[in-house]
């Protein structure tokens, strides 16, 4: 077990923005208050909003920002994290924290470290934001704006560090499991309460990507690619248990959910473009679905009974393509309906009440592709499921 301990330190500074918005600023720790390039706060309603009431929209969207990677809905709000238009990886991003019926910006969180994956515990009121680049995690205490940073990749011979991308809390815990998605990946396993990294999980063999716990089972999957599609992990040990096995072309589970009482796994495998359900019991596959080119990220909602899953609709070999979100029933595995919203789908969470869908929608980095924007501003959408 490593015993590597993190530090604390206060957020550098706190003051109000544009009284209009009702917006305030917050510096995070240990950085310089440096905005993501473009102009984030000049961006308006989209073209989809219209000027009907937001409430009465199916689909309503917002340009938002540049670099926008996942969302958390978190304290009655939502949190989007922003890296900004470069990759390096010394500049900073933000978090914005929008009103989850209008999409307006309710807060501004500036950060040092570009943000990508986040995560939220509710019984603590702490943001936690993905450093991909850094290989860290940054976590933000929303009431307090005290701040922890959780140095967990290592440096590389290459330069820079180990990445980090799921970031999957286990609240009751007080731990935090966090994927390094690489050629032979690992798993680290922190300690929350005792500031240390309890167990790392090396050689997961190719690309541990998205991950999901089952607080009841007490058991970790873990979404990767290559022989196999998920690893089962113990995290009180930190041994693997078993892992799902799938036939056909290699796949790529690059995200994963739960239905836990269903006792259900369902991943979006990029490789393949489809949905895959297995049975968590014996790791059998029990239904695959297909949704279109580069499936990216998957959510099951209980309340509801279905399943949504999003995809980038391009790749390498069709990069002009755009994406969609796809709604599948928990049941049938029927597809009940499909939004397209170009460019590129890319991150999804549900509202406290199971009846509104949010995303974050990429734009293309080539200038050829139709819905390229020179601005580099992309998009958050609320999906009324009613």
């Amino acid at each position: 077990m490593q015993t590597t301990r993190f530090t604390r330190a206060p957020l550098l500074s706190a003051g109000r923005a544009s009284a209009r918005l009702g917006m305030f600023v917050v510096c995070a720790a240990l950085a310089a208050c440096t905005a993501p390039g473009g102009q984030p706060d000049k961006a308006g309603l989209g073209a989809q909003a219209s000027n009907q009431a937001p409430a009465r929209q199916t689909v309503l969207r917002r340009d938002l920002a540049p670099g926008l990677y996942e969302l958390v809905v978190a304290d009655g709000d939502v949190f989007v994290a922003s890296a900004g238009q470069s990759f390096k990886a010394d500049e900073g991003g933000a978090i914005y924290r929008l009103d989850p019926d209008t999409l307006e910006t309710k807060a501004v969180i500036r950060t040092g470290r570009k943000p990508y994956g986040l995560a939220y515990d509710a019984r603590t009121d702490t943001l936690y934001a993905g450093n991909t680049l850094n290989g860290a995690v940054g976590a933000i205490d929303l009431k307090t704006g005290q701040a922890a940073d959780y140095q967990l990749g290592r440096a590389t011979a290459k330069g820079g560090f180990e990445h980090v991308r799921q970031i999957v809390l286990d609240g009751a815990g007080e731990r935090m499991f966090v994927t390094n998605p690489d050629t032979a990946g690992k798993v680290w396993i922190v300690d929350l309460k005792r500031g240390i990294i309890r167990h790392t999980l090396s050689g997961l063999r190719k690309w541990p990507a998205g991950a999901a716990y089952d607080p009841v089972a007490r058991r970790l999957y873990v979404g990767q690619g290559g022989e196999y599609g998920v690893t089962v992990i113990d995290p009180d040990s930190g041994k693997i248990l078993r892992r799902f096995a799938l036939d056909g072309a290699e796949p790529f589970l690059v995200n994963v959910a739960l239905d836990d009482p269903g006792a259900r796994l369902f991943g979006a495998d990029a490789n393949s473009g489809r949905l895959v359900v297995f049975d968590t019991a014996t790791g059998r596959v029990l239904a695959t679905v297909p949704v279109g080119e580069s499936a990216l990220d998957v959510l099951y909602n209980p309340v509801r009974d279905e399943i949504y899953l999003s995809n980038r609709g391009a790749s390498r070999a069709h990069p002009q393509g755009t994406g969609a979100i796809t709604v599948i029933d928990g049941a049938s595995y029927a597809v009940k309906a499909r939004y397209d919203l170009p460019a590129h789908p890319n991150s999804l969470a549900l509202s406290d009440d199971g009846q509104a869908l949010f995303a974050t929608i990429k734009g293309p980095h080539d200038d050829k592709h139709p819905a390229y924007r020179a601005d580099g501003l992309e998009s958050v959408v609320r999906i009324d499921l009613r």
